[in-house]
């Protein structure tokens, strides 16, 4: 028996072979590209995603006589305009554009900050929540609208075609920036209502990891799969990570370290901030304080433009322990995490370095890109700690984890202690699946 996980994200898609043991039998990954345009619109060809998915799909139907049940997560907000087939009318839209600032400003002068916040549990700023896009769309392409039969994330797209049923889960759902996140609710009457959403547009909402359909006949004549391999709804992909590492209580943290440095913490109380995300946990009844900024795509800007003198196993192996070692604790120089904008603020931020003088070498300046990259998850755990009893112990993971990153938040977090769990994203995709499949009774009032 295995368990086929399906990791969709911004840049390739992962598949991993488990067994009942989520030990990993096999992996690969396909890669695509995202589009950038007009300076800040940022999109994914759908074509290319699915593509890459039925070829991940083919190569891993040699296992077609062990595979069970199939879990997938995919990266959001990536709002998806699909039509009533459920082909996509307009390209992926994903968390890192930044064209709908205009929407941001209608909503906050229309409703309020704190009305709006104190439903969906974050401020409507563009990337963090979708509704922002919806009414971009609305504004320049009516037409895209009009034809439009249902409007979610990556995961309603890829659940569609994958069983033909449509479906979200809360936590994409609360990353709508549409949805009673605050009280674990519905999609908002009101906020759809004041700008002029039509709610049947919306996909209902399941719980993440629910078993509503099966592989298609269509699907498995791509991919030579079975049909009608039981597949579950698929989560965003932090919350995934939540499940793979067993974060289910008030206080558990988990911080993913990749080309962004990101934060999510587990609470039992939704209490707002301007200063990160409250998104629904997977359990019910649970929240994930979330909070995210630039990580290794930083190191590796810094390293292109200042050390083209360095090759790259040197910079990595030779000068950043080096600077992590003799430079952390002693550097003047600050800088300011924005090179790929702020998902927090209408402002349109941008990077900095702070506390330069005529000594300022390139080694201080690397170290306060390390000491910057990691301010927003002190100041989420500062503002968390009034009133979560935080768990002391720490789960990481992510591709910029090693011995090196290890001690940069050693130094920084020293009240902590930490974990390390590796591949969690695919995982814990698998584990909610073969949880959920596990769970069904085969009665007479239980179909799939």
């Amino acid at each position: 028996m295995c368990i086929l996980a399906v990791d969709i994200g911004t840049s390739s898609v992962k598949m991993v072979i488990l067994d009942e043991s989520y030990n990993i039998l096999d992996s690969i990954s396909i890669k695509y590209n995202y589009k950038i345009s007009n300076i800040d619109w940022v999109e994914l060809d759908p074509d290319e995603v699915f593509l890459a998915m039925i070829k991940g799909l083919k190569i891993m139907s040699k296992y077609r006589d062990k595979i069970q049940v199939i879990g997938f997560d995919t990266f959001s907000p990536s709002v998806s305009f699909m039509d009533k087939d459920g082909e996509m009318l307009y390209p992926i839209i994903t968390h890192l554009d930044r064209r709908s600032k205009k929407q941001t400003k209608k909503i906050m002068e229309v409703m309020g900050k704190d009305s709006f916040q104190n439903i969906t549990g974050v401020q409507p700023f563009t990337g963090g929540v979708s509704i922002t896009t919806i009414l971009w769309m609305m504004e320049n392409r009516p037409d895209i609208l009009d034809r439009t039969y249902k409007v979610g994330h990556l995961n309603t797209y890829i659940y569609h075609k994958l069983t033909g049923v449509w479906a979200s889960d809360p936590t994409n759902a609360s990353m709508m920036g549409l949805y009673e996140t605050i009280k674990w609710g519905n999609w908002s009457e009101e906020i759809c209502e004041t700008f002029g959403i039509p709610m049947d547009k919306l996909p209902p909402i399941m719980p993440a990891g629910s078993i509503a359909g099966t592989l298609t006949k269509e699907i498995s004549e791509l991919t030579g799969l079975y049909e009608g391999i039981p597949v579950a709804l698929g989560t965003n992909d932090a919350a995934s990570t939540q499940v793979a590492v067993s974060n289910t209580n008030a206080g558990d943290i988990l911080i993913i370290s990749g080309s962004s440095e990101m934060i999510s913490i587990i609470s039992d109380k939704p209490i707002v901030n301007d200063n990160y995300y409250l998104r629904n946990a997977i359990t019910p009844g649970k929240w994930q304080i979330f909070a995210i900024t630039i990580g290794g795509f930083a190191i590796d800007w810094f390293r292109k433009e200042f050390y083209k003198d360095m090759d790259i196993n040197t910079f990595f192996n030779v000068e950043l322990p080096d600077v992590i070692q003799n430079y952390i604790d002693n550097t003047t120089v600050t800088f300011l995490p924005y090179l790929a904008g702020d998902r927090q603020s209408l402002e349109p931020k941008r990077g900095a370095f702070n506390g330069l003088s005529l000594d300022t070498t390139r080694k201080d300046m690397l170290a306060g890109i390390l000491l910057g990259m990691h301010e927003p998850i002190l100041e989420t755990l500062n503002i968390s700690s009034k009133f979560l009893n935080l768990n002391k112990n720490i789960k990481l993971t992510g591709g910029m984890i090693n011995d090196q990153f290890m001690e940069v938040k050693g130094k920084l977090l020293n009240d902590y202690n930490f974990t390390v769990k590796h591949n969690c994203t695919a995982i814990g995709s698998g584990m909610l699946a073969y949880e959920s499949l596990k769970a069904i009774t085969f009665d007479s009032n239980v179909s799939i």
